[in-house]
């Protein structure tokens, strides 16, 4: 008796090698489409993602971490406190430079931190694709 002919064998050629062809053929039509290596931050739904990342609004969970203030924030007040009273009249002007001075090195800093976050993404991005095709001889002469 041969194995097609046997209940087992009918099961392998009537149903399981079907299936395992059209699996492989499923497989082929999938690896013959182009995947993108990387999503785009717009494509993912939150345009301000690396604003809200570089202010800290940006929370995977519900629950945030306050940090302690640290030593350069009690040194900052301990100027600002000692600075106040000698301005006098003066402190709300000085105030307003403050705010614009704030403002300033904030875009500043954001414009700096958003460079190299998409620079550290496009590096990643170009380690994902494929190297360029050799054009003979061996690597040390090209």
């Amino acid at each position: 008796m041969n194995f097609y002919e046997t209940k087992m064998g009918h099961i392998f050629f009537n149903h399981q090698m079907p299936e395992l062809i059209r699996t492989l053929q499923e497989i082929a039509t999938a690896l013959s489409k182009p995947a993108p290596a990387a999503v785009q931050l717009k494509d993912v739904g939150e345009p301000d993602f690396l604003h809200n990342l570089f202010y800290g609004n940006y929370e995977p969970d519900i629950y945030g971490c306050v940090a302690a203030p640290s030593k350069l924030d009690q040194n900052v007040k301990k100027a600002e406190n000692a600075l106040l009273p000698a301005l006098g009249q003066s402190t709300k002007l000085f105030e307003q430079y403050q705010e614009a001075v704030c403002e300033r090195d904030n875009a500043i800093a954001e414009q700096s931190y958003c460079c190299g976050f998409r620079t550290a993404v496009q590096m990643i991005v170009s380690g994902l694709t494929a190297p360029p095709p050799q054009t003979g001889g061996t690597p040390d002469e090209q």
